[in-house]
């Protein structure tokens, strides 16, 4: 098995590939502990030398994209639960649109039985 590397090892491209995962786990709603494990198997260091390297050097630099992929996800997460309520709210009344016209077909179907019931009684009674 490779040797894991140093912590004062780290090139400009490990530091980018680092940046990268965090930012897209969070991104994805994930959380950055996640996100130091891939980094761990990208980089063949170990989660907690991510996490310090992360913490110590690079959250001041991505601070800002941090926090902007931070609220998007939320407001993604609105934005479906509205679309879910608002389908939701369309099937309840569809349901009870199709139940009212199910009762009126029901009973409809019922009379229909009665007057059919009554004819062959008539029919009977003069045959």
């Amino acid at each position: 098995m490779e040797q894991k590397r140093r912590k004062d090892q780290w090139t400009v491209a490990d530091d980018e590939k680092l940046a990268e995962i965090v930012i897209h786990s969070v991104q994805n709603g994930r959380t950055q502990l996640e996100a130091f494990e891939q980094a761990a198997q990208a980089l063949n260091r170990t989660k907690q030398a991510c996490g310090f390297r992360w913490n110590k050097t690079l959250r001041t630099q991505y601070g800002q994209v941090l926090n902007s992929v931070r609220k998007r996800p939320k407001q993604l997460m609105r934005s479906h639960l509205k679309l879910a309520l608002t389908s939701f709210e369309e099937l309840t009344e569809a349901y009870n649109d199709l139940e009212m016209k199910y009762s009126e077909l029901q009973s409809d179907y019922d009379k229909m039985q009665k007057w059919l019931q009554q004819g062959f009684v008539h029919v009977k009674e003069k045959g």
